[in-house]
């Protein structure tokens, strides 16, 4: 921030919550300039409760002024929504639709007078403070979630010199004081989720910007497989223009539909992630996930060892043992069953032959 900079005292009315706030969801930020749905949305969090108590109870702090901009004749609160959401509240409690008791709990019990005037900065654009609103809640110590930094970034790139991704990553990582390789991949994520959000999260059930995990995204394209499979190019100047639609909707419902016992067929940890980046790097294992839809299953069809065939062998075997033992106890034995036999001998006589070819070879 500039040394110059003046403080300034601004009544509470006088203030507006920013309605392109990185935070909020897409169903609010932008398309509503209804603030009592921002603050109510704001209200799921309890720790705004938090932030009323402590406000109540010990004043607003001048050390914390909230960041402003002049836009359309309005005092846009840029940097302190959640303080000024608080002190809206314990002013006016009947904002509250959700928590209701709750804000008038913490309104009964305040020590002291809400707060009718509150200490702001005044800045010429927004552009003049993001470059600190990106050090600070990007990688610095008030850290928003993975999709807020993403909006963010995106909205500082609109005032990158940066031409290109690799030129615009590094600006921005410049600017925010972090890694480009991180920032380019929060910004092609980003473009990724666009086109999941602009397809209607591909109808997957009760999947929305606040169910979905950003980062699964962000960690994915980190996988080069993956990446293929998208047909994401990192190096590429518009690296999701040619992204694979069809391939991303079975992506995102791996991800996120759920089956009758609330299970996925991926996990976002690491390790499945890995897993997943194998299985999209074999045409076999690929076909047989999308057969079965285990990732375990698809997995074995990956640099199968030895010790792996061995192992498929003795279940195999196990099988027809116990198959074996319920003969002498069944009274009659259907076309069917002779037929599955008959497929189980031309298949062993098949892997023998493999097998013995090989031992030529040898």
């Amino acid at each position: 921030m500039k040394s110059n900079q003046k403080l300034q005292w601004i009544h509470v009315d006088d203030l507006r919550l920013d309605v392109e706030n990185p935070r909020l969801p897409d169903s609010l930020s932008r398309k509503s300039r209804d603030e009592s749905k921002i603050i109510n949305w704001m209200l799921q969090d309890a720790s705004l409760l938090e932030l009323m108590t402590a406000i109540s109870e010990n004043g607003f702090f001048v050390g914390e002024s909230l960041l402003v901009v002049k836009e359309n004749g309005q005092n846009v609160v840029i940097e302190g929504n959640r303080r000024l959401a608080s002190v809206k509240l314990l002013n006016d409690p009947e904002i509250a639709i959700v928590h209701s008791r709750k804000v008038k709990e913490v309104v009964s019990n305040s020590k002291n007078d809400p707060d009718e005037s509150l200490p702001c900065i005044i800045f010429e654009s927004r552009e003049s403070i993001e470059q600190y609103l990106g050090y600070r809640h990007v990688t610095g110590v008030k850290s928003w979630g993975v999709l807020a930094k993403a909006r963010y970034l995106k909205t500082l790139a609109r005032h990158s010199e940066g031409e290109d991704i690799s030129e615009l990553s590094k600006d921005l990582a410049r600017k925010i004081g972090s890694r480009s390789d991180y920032v380019r991949h929060l910004l092609v994520a980003y473009d990724v989720y666009e086109v999941v959000v602009e397809n209607g999260y591909f109808r997957v059930p009760g999947l929305n910007e606040t169910t979905i995990h950003f980062n699964y995204f962000v960690d994915s394209i980190r996988r080069e497989n993956v990446r293929e499979f998208l047909c994401v190019d990192l190096n590429s100047d518009f690296p999701v223009k040619n992204l694979n639609i069809d391939n991303l909707n079975e992506l995102v419902h791996w991800f996120f539909e759920k089956n009758r016992d609330l299970k996925t067929k991926v996990k976002g940890d690491s390790s499945s992630l890995s897993d997943l980046d194998d299985v999209l790097g074999s045409e076999v294992a690929l076909e047989e996930f999308r057969k079965t839809g285990s990732i375990n299953e698809a997995i074995k069809y990956i640099s199968q060892s030895p010790e792996t065939f061995t192992e498929e062998l003795e279940i195999a075997l196990d099988c027809l043992k116990r198959a074996n033992s319920y003969i002498h106890r069944i009274d009659s034995h259907g076309k069917y069953d002779m037929d599955l036999l008959r497929e189980i001998r031309d298949l062993l006589s098949t892997m023998r032959g493999a097998m013995l070819n090989k031992e030529e070879d040898w």
